[in-house]
């Protein structure tokens, strides 16, 4: 049994009086096209309906969207462009979605990708990548990392920095982040300068079950037991699950990896894993900035808490210092 340490240990305390329980979302295997899209358009309506009140909705109307298509191994990935005001060089972000590598879309995430382009002045690039069980694994990581290719050969079309890219993603889609990064460097393809990882699925191979798991794995949301193999809808077998990029955590060598910094809701099952994997970086000599932000749930970026805000605004932070 491999045991990996902490970056710090948890209280594990309870959710914020602030916080909404919502259900946990299960998805409809028999009509998945029809839930999906029941699915994205109540989370849009729910989300605009809560972030039109707050007082930064007129400034995040602002931000500039151009959606293009890149070239992906499945056929093109539907992409949108977040840009501020303005003809200077910005920094780059390029954002992937959570949804359990098999939901949600970069529509529900408009208010998240806005809020990120506004408050750190500069351009995000969110792809709409191809979901699961249709697509598996690597179907949607490879075309993650293409994104991050094209961002490269075409952001400064855009005003943005060719040499200032970084990732952020949140869940699966840190994941995602967190793999693309290991890519980048054992391809040697574009630099990434940081990444961002959201509450972050860092494996999805573990052998027992963790403190977070135990704590909080049915009731706050994001129901999830390692033990009934909850992403099984993305793999084809067991060793894709063991693969380093399925499964950063399981990494052997994460030397020479971007800075990172982890912005973990407080009450979600996914807690250890992310002390975890930075607890593995900082051991790799890569420099780690952790955030665990208190009462709050697992997807809570996609709520107005003001924790939500805050969290946004410290990834925004860590981005431009």
């Amino acid at each position: 049994m491999t045991n990996y340490r902490k970056f710090m240990e948890p209280e594990y305390g309870e959710p914020a009086p602030e916080v909404i329980i919502y259900p946990s979302q299960e998805m409809d295997m028999e009509h998945l096209a029809r839930w999906r899209k029941k699915n994205d358009y109540e989370s849009v309506a729910e989300i605009t309906e809560e972030i039109r009140h707050c007082i930064c909705y007129p400034n995040l109307m602002k931000i500039d969207t151009e959606d293009v298509k890149i070239l992906g191994p499945q056929g093109n990935v539907n992409t949108r462009i977040y840009k501020p005001e303005g003809e200077e060089l910005f920094p780059v972000l390029i954002y992937y979605h959570g949804g359990s590598f098999s939901m949600n879309s970069i529509e529900v995430y408009e208010y998240v990708c806005r809020y990120l382009a506004y408050t750190g002045n500069m351009i995000v690039v969110a792809p709409d990548y191809h979901l699961a069980p249709e697509y598996k694994f690597p179907a949607g990581l490879n075309e993650a990392y293409e994104t991050l290719v094209w961002t490269k050969n075409n952001i400064g079309l855009y005003y943005g920095d060719e040499g200032n890219i970084s990732v952020a993603g949140d869940s699966s889609g840190g994941n995602f982040a967190a793999a693309v990064s290991i890519m980048a460097r054992d391809q040697e393809g574009p630099k990434i300068r940081k990444q961002i990882l959201f509450y972050p699925l860092t494996t999805n191979y573990e052998e027992e079950i963790t403190d977070s798991e135990q704590h909080y794995q049915v009731g706050y949301f994001l129901n999830y037991n390692c033990m009934n193999n909850p992403m099984a809808h993305y793999f084809e077998n067991e060793e894709d699950v063991k693969n380093s990029l399925a499964s950063p955590l399981l990494e052997d060598n994460l030397k020479g990896l971007p800075p990172a910094c982890f912005i973990s809701a407080e009450c979600d099952p996914l807690l250890d894993q992310g002390l975890q994997y930075a607890a593995k970086l900082q051991d790799a000599g890569v420099k780690v900035e952790y955030h665990i932000l208190k009462g709050m749930l697992h997807g809570f970026i996609n709520r107005t808490y003001g924790k939500s805000f805050e969290a946004l605004e410290l990834a925004a932070d860590f981005v431009n210092n």
